[in-house]
């Protein structure tokens, strides 16, 4: 029996790829074995045993982008995860990473190991991660790029395929359907504002200070706020929600999308044809600004910084939004991305499988 590690963990942008990947993988190789690693604090802790796959934690190891005593500690800290990730992944047949904070030491101990690699880059711009999968021989795989990169996509979860195959007859049905069962008015615009999995306090903030506003203008709106955040009072036209567990749909609700702009919702409203304001999170390489640009150049959103994103901005542009995202919505023009990406690195997975 084959077994290959999935290293991708953190956030649900890591994680729900990887297991779109496995779960392709047990409809068509039952026999291959699938292990995830994963962090005690990772989203992974909830939803890979809710996918019905095995987890292994190491110890979470990010390198400080500070100077500070962390800088001093790290070190020895990621000396123990990659014992702790050697141990687990000896005799293993190849390692898939699709990044956070275990993919590198899953990396380094595949390559001292001689196991073979693939990485998934989901983002527009390389991370720090797969740029260290390339030193340690790793088969590369993209979601974006031009046809002589020849992009694989990244691996959606079957239920945003569904939606994205509907024709726009039993899109109208869905998204009538969706906002009745949420009481909400079937024929309201309907904006979704999500800040990923662990929500946004800027978002938060944000639409608390002009949500009133809003509702006032016949528009209603759809908030996850983050499991761990407070959760505002529900009114007419204003559904908030700690989390949101069937995206798909929610994003048959809206009219328009309001989301950082992480690869995995990037290609989630690009493929569902969903006019989005994405506003990135100013982090790491400024990835997050990279995805949304690939969009924003095909018409399907704008972008604006995380500094001004304000309420006063929202309450402005709101209704030019709303005219954008219906204009882009009746043009049932969503962007051409690859809707096969699960099966794709499900096949390369094989091939390395099947010469290992």
């Amino acid at each position: 029996m084959a077994k290959v590690i999935f290293a991708g963990a953190g956030t649900a942008g890591h994680v729900e790829p990887a297991l779109a990947v496995a779960e392709w993988l047990r409809i068509n190789r039952p026999e291959v074995e699938s292990l995830f690693l994963g962090t005690a604090e990772g989203v992974e802790n909830t939803l890979v045993p809710a996918a019905h796959f095995p987890l292994a934690l190491i110890e979470k190891a990010p390198f400080p982008r500070k100077l500070n005593a962390d800088l001093f500690r790290w070190p020895r800290r990621f000396a123990r995860t990659r014992r702790e990730t050697r141990a687990l992944i000896a005799g293993a047949d190849l390692v898939v990473g699709f990044g956070g904070y275990v993919a590198a030491p899953a990396y380094l101990a595949a390559k001292k190991a001689r196991i073979p690699i693939i990485a998934h880059e989901a983002n527009a711009k390389m991370g720090m991660a797969n740029k260290l999968a390339i030193r340690c021989g790793a088969t590369m795989l993209r979601a974006f790029g031009d046809e002589a990169q020849q992009p694989v996509g990244i691996p959606l979860r079957q239920s945003i395929v569904e939606v994205a195959g509907l024709l726009p007859e039993g899109r109208a049905r869905l998204k009538r359907e969706v906002r009745i069962s949420l009481n909400l008015d079937p024929e309201a615009p309907t904006i979704l504002v999500f800040g990923g999995s662990l929500g946004s306090m800027k978002f938060n903030e944000t639409i608390g200070q002009v949500q009133r506003e809003i509702s006032a203008k016949g528009l209603q709106i759809i908030h996850a706020v983050g499991s761990k955040n407070l959760l505002p009072k529900a009114q007419a036209g204003y559904l908030p929600l700690p989390y949101i567990d069937e995206m798909a749909r929610a994003y048959a609700a809206a009219d328009l999308v309001i989301a950082r702009s992480g690869a995995v919702t990037v290609v989630e409203t690009a493929v569902l044809g969903l006019y989005s304001l994405y506003v990135p999170l100013p982090i790491g390489n400024g990835e997050q600004a990279y995805n949304a640009q690939f969009v924003v150049e095909r018409g399907g959103g704008e972008m604006i910084s995380n500094e001004e994103f304000s309420s006063d901005w929202l309450r402005n542009n709101i209704s030019r939004l709303i005219e954008c995202a219906q204009m882009w919505n009746e043009s049932g023009t969503p962007i051409d991305l690859p809707l096969d990406a699960s099966e794709k690195i499900g096949r390369e997975i094989l091939k390395v499988l099947a010469h290992g």
